[in-house]
């Protein structure tokens, strides 16, 4: 049975990205106006000779085919706005920069999450309120807001974090934090409630009657029972931190992904949006199967009707 599930897993992800690769190409050709379209227009031989080079002069279907071919065997091909470098080569050079900031932004989430969500379960205190309600604020806040904010007051009113530059730990700072805050806000909201929801279950009144100790009771009975909702919601919320954030690395002028991906699209650079677009949609296919494939380890009723 868990073999039948695994293998479902796989096939349901090589459909998934087929199709996002098929429907990234047609989108992309159902727009006006082509690559090299530009105020100053070139002459029609070397336009010409310029899409010849790159197979626009194909009928649409035989485009598409090439296509398939060469991104199946790993081939993205040549960027149009970097004609001297393929989309394989612009991807490698700017993805380890947005792993890193992402993946230090998701473990900083979890921590502080989970932190606050023990400190808020509970606990009825005016701090406690305080907290609560500055979160909810935070959620609806958008992030290049609490970015241009944060610029303003730690990198030009106090001048104590350089911004445009990532050659301290220091200057991770600020896109960390930008990042962050809004999941944190939402996630802390999102766990205290189901904490609030598994204190009502019946093992976790018992435990109590048999004045299990605070933390045990905590941590063993509470935390672990409501962490359900919290991966559900880390999946999309990982694979987004991981790709890079358009706005924020617009804002942080940080060379990742998320900016070149914007780049690509102001450039109508047809290869690397596709090829970033892939990138992507394999990021977010793999947290996604990842955290699928967890939920039976977390969750014992999951896994009892796997071996049913």
């Amino acid at each position: 049975m868990k073999a039948n599930i695994y293998i479902s897993k796989i096939l349901s992800l090589i459909v998934v990205l087929f199709i996002i690769i098929s429907l990234t190409f047609f989108l992309l050709r159902l727009l006006p106006g082509g690559p090299f379209d530009s105020e100053k227009r070139l002459p029609p031989q070397i336009k010409e000779n310029i899409e010849k080079k790159y197979k626009l002069d194909q009928p649409l279907f035989k485009q598409y085919l090439f296509y398939v071919k060469d991104t199946l065997s790993g081939n993205f091909g040549m960027s149009y706005s970097y004609p001297d470098k393929s989309v394989k080569e612009i991807i490698s050079d700017s993805y380890l920069i947005s792993i890193k900031i992402g993946l230090i932004a998701i473990t900083f989430t979890l921590a502080i999450t989970v932190l606050l969500s023990c400190y808020m379960f509970n606990n009825n205190s005016k701090l406690s309120k305080l907290v609560k309600n500055i979160l909810y604020i935070f959620v609806g806040v958008p992030t290049f807001l609490i970015g241009a904010i944060l610029i303003i007051l730690f990198s030009i009113k106090l001048d104590l974090i350089n911004f445009g530059i990532l050659n301290e730990p220091s200057d991770y700072l600020l896109p960390i934090l930008t990042l962050s805050l809004p999941s944190i806000s939402y996630l802390s909201n999102l766990l205290t409630d189901s904490m609030e929801e598994t204190k009502t279950t019946m093992f976790a009144r018992v435990a109590r009657i048999n004045k299990i100790g605070k933390r045990e009771y905590l941590y063993k009975y509470i935390l672990l029972n409501s962490i359900v909702p919290l991966v559900t919601a880390i999946g999309p919320i990982s694979a987004f931190m991981i790709t890079g954030s358009f706005v924020v690395e617009s804002i942080f002028a940080i060379p990742g992904t998320g900016k070149l991906f914007v780049f690509s699209i102001i450039n109508r650079d047809y290869t690397l949006i596709c090829g970033l677009t892939i990138f992507y949609s394999i990021v977010l296919l793999l947290i996604n199967t990842a955290i699928d494939l967890c939920y039976p380890l977390i969750d014992k009723r999951i896994k009892n009707e796997n071996k049913n």
